[in-house]
Parts: structure tokens; sequence; C-alpha cells
């Protein structure tokens, strides 16, 4: 079939110019397709236009020739990301990396290694921050930014596009958990299930968090200590079980004691009490099962919204606690490495104010 003959007053119009309405005029981007608005004005200030505009889209285009081509490094980001070594990394982050992999793999794995730019990435990161995901977007800069480095290292990328991209800023939404706000979930947690008020208490006395707790066993107590290592970090702590959080009335030892006492035989301190299909009774407890339960008693005691305090903020308020009655290395026991990290914790968000300690 013929084109369709080219009206004769549009014959010396420069490529791409168009006139979708009497004295409107618009510009098509060959490169993208992207349509831009002349608007209305003179004929000839809008031939003038888009001849400029036509010699930038030109000049920007690909200047290599076909020997180049050939010879240019076909690998892909997606190919990149089978090239990214595991390593001895815990399953939890193998899980995590997967998931980080997949939504890159997605997004920008057909583009050539050699081709990536600080664009791309800019643009993806864009994209995961539009919909509000901003620890996610800081969780996929940081993957490239290991990705690109591999590149690096196996010659399939002469720069390290991602480190010239800006870090998403993270606002804290969650704020922090009361005692009060502990005692009522404690309460309302046998409605739940039995083991919760068993799990909750550990966390809170020992500092330790979701996935230690989980994985506490009988046998990990050694010198009057409970010997643990934490499944986050590797860091081994040992918590004397004469540990007594006053506030709570009750030691370490006193705890663990609770835990044993269910009639139950296990492994685990923290155990299913009553069997379900999914799990007998003595087996260790899930971690999203927790996750899932504790959020059940919290609703149970009125606690709820968008910023709710998880399981997770009893290590937060286990510090808070034990810096108040004093006399204990909170640093050692939440197992942190850093002073940064320790702070981070003691910091009660705007809960409570800060207080004026002097000596008598």
């Amino acid at each position: 079939m013929a084109a369709r003959p080219r009206i004769r007053r549009r014959a010396n119009w420069p490529a791409n110019m168009h006139e979708p309405r009497p004295g409107y005029y618009t510009w098509r981007d060959p490169r993208d397709g992207k349509t831009y608005v002349l608007g209305r004005i003179d004929l000839a200030l809008a031939i003038f236009e888009a001849n400029e505009a036509n010699v930038k889209a030109a000049g920007a285009a690909a200047t290599k020739t076909l020997a180049e081509r050939l010879d240019a490094p076909k690998e892909t980001v997606a190919d990149l990301l089978l090239k990214m070594p595991v390593g001895k990394a815990k399953a939890e982050t193998i899980r995590h990396r997967k998931y980080v992999d997949n939504a890159i793999r997605e997004e920008i794995g057909t583009i050539k290694c050699a081709e990536l730019t600080t664009k791309h990435i800019a643009e993806m990161l864009e994209k995961i921050e539009a919909r509000g995901k901003m620890q996610w977007a800081v969780h996929v800069r940081s993957r490239m930014k290991v990705l690109c480095r591999r590149g690096k290292a196996l010659g399939w990328m002469k720069e390290n596009p991602a480190t010239d991209t800006e870090r998403a800023t993270v606002t804290v939404k969650r704020r922090r958990l009361t005692f009060d706000e502990f005692q009522r979930i404690y309460d309302r947690a046998p409605e739940v299930a039995l083991w919760l008020q068993n799990a909750m208490l550990l966390a809170l006395v020992s500092g330790q968090d979701r996935s230690t707790v989980a994985r506490w066993e009988r046998g990990f107590q050694q010198d009057g200590h409970a010997v643990l290592t934490r499944g986050k970090t590797g860091v081994r702590i040992a918590i004397p079980l004469e540990l007594r959080m006053e506030k709570l009335g009750m030691s370490l030892a006193e705890v663990i004691a609770k835990c044993r006492s269910t009639g139950i035989v296990s492994k685990y301190l923290v155990h299913h009490i009553r069997p379900n299909v999914n799990a007998p009774k003595g087996s260790a407890i899930k971690l999203k099962t927790i996750t899932a339960k504790f959020k059940e008693a919290r609703d149970l005691a009125g606690i709820t919204g968008d910023d709710a305090p998880t399981f997770h903020e009893m290590r937060s308020l286990t510090k808070r606690l034990y810096m108040e009655q004093g006399g204990v290395d909170t640093k050692a026991l939440l197992g942190h490495m850093t002073d940064a990290i320790a702070d981070l914790y003691a910091n009660s968000r705007g809960l409570e104010p800060l207080k004026v300690k002097i000596n008598s």
C-alpha cells in the first residue's frame, strides 16, 4: 500500500514537526516517540525550533561503527545477576537478595552492562520512591552498588554508575513501645497463643530479637549464663541468669523456668503447646507466626494504627528500662558493636522526655 501523499503546504517542513490543529505545532522525538508542544507560534519559528531539535536528536544518536558494535560486550544486567556470589550469607539474607535481584531484573535486566548509566538506576529508584517504598529503594540501591562493583571486577563495566545515585531518605513511622502497652498486650496474649506470653517475657528481660528468642534452646546455659548467638549478626552473648528487670519483677532465670514449666517436651524454650496441622507440640515457633500473633494480641489490646509498635520494639523498651534501672551494660546485652546503633535503640523517638539526672 502506497504511503499517503504529503500535504503540499507541509512539503518543506522539517521531519518530526506536526500540526495537529491549525496554527498549533508539535515536535516528536524520533528517539523515544515522545511529543513536545511548540504551541501557537509563527510557522517560521516552529520550523526553526524543529530543525534545531532534529540536529540535537541526530547528534545524540550512537555513532559507533559496525566493527565497534560487533566487539562491544553483550552481557546484560540479568547476566551479571547470575554471576553474583552467594558466599556465607545466612538463609534469610539470601532470600532477601532474591527479592531485590528479581526487582532489578524486571526493571533493567535487558540493559547491557557496558551501556548501564546512572540515569537508568536513578529512574528505577525514583519509581520505587514514588510508591512510598523508601526503605526498599535503599535496599535496591545498595544491591546495585555491589552488583556494579562485581561488573567492574569481571571487566563488563568501566565504572560503577550506582555510586552517584542519591540514597532515599527513610522516615521511621513505627513508634516505640511503652511498658504500659507491653502489659496490655501481655494480658491479651493467652487469647491468641499460649506460648506468646513466654516469648514476650523472654524478649523483654533478655533484650534479644525475635529470631534469637524463637531459636533459644534449653541447653543454652553455661556457668550461670545463657550463652546465645544472635541469628542476624552472629554476635555471641553471655547473659547472667541473675539479670533482673525490676520494673517487671522477674529475673532471666525465673523467665526461663516459666518457659520450661509448660509440661511439653521440647528442645526450645518457646514452643508450640497445642498441636496443629503444621506444627506438633514442642516444635519451634516460626518468625512470621510470632509477628502475626503479637499483632493479634496488640489489636485486642486496642493498640492499632500504621505506627503501632511491633515485637521488635521490645528491644528498645528493654534498653530504656534497664538504663532507667541502672547497673546493666545494655550495649553488650543487645549485642550492639557500635555506640551509634546503641544510641539508636535508646532513642524513644519523642515518646518520653529526656530525664536530667543529678547526684544527691
